[in-house]
């Protein structure tokens, strides 16, 4: 599993350890700028935080597409797990972080129970 960082202007960066791309993350400013951090993985990847303007606000904003991701539909677990210590390593607000992963399990048993009804 990859992250990738992409700011509007500057293309988009790529690194292998969470660590390192959420520092390089969060150095970069917060502007008017759409400004992401996601997961990549294989040849799907999915945007996770947005700072900046896109943040409606806030200091990061929770992308949603995670929910339509293929990331997530394949292998729910895994990428749960992947979110939760993305959102940690960024800094997001646990009361945020951990609604949008409680609302992910919840998808996550709903999925199991159409592909059991199958």
């Amino acid at each position: 599993m990859k992250y990738h960082i992409y700011r509007y202007e500057n293309g988009c960066k790529w690194m292998d350890d969470l660590k390192d791309a959420a520092n390089y993350f969060n150095q970069l400013p917060t502007d008017g700028k759409y400004t992401t951090i996601g997961i990549t993985e294989g040849s799907y990847a999915v945007d996770v935080v947005i700072k900046g303007q896109y943040a409606e606000g806030q200091d990061f904003l929770i992308s949603q597409d995670i929910r339509q991701s293929r990331l997530f539909k394949e292998n729910p677990e895994k990428m749960i797990k992947a979110l939760s210590d993305l959102y940690e390593a960024v800094g997001v607000k646990s009361e945020f972080s951990q609604k949008m992963l409680e609302d992910l399990k919840d998808l996550a048993n709903e999925l199991d129970h159409e592909i059991d009804e199958m």
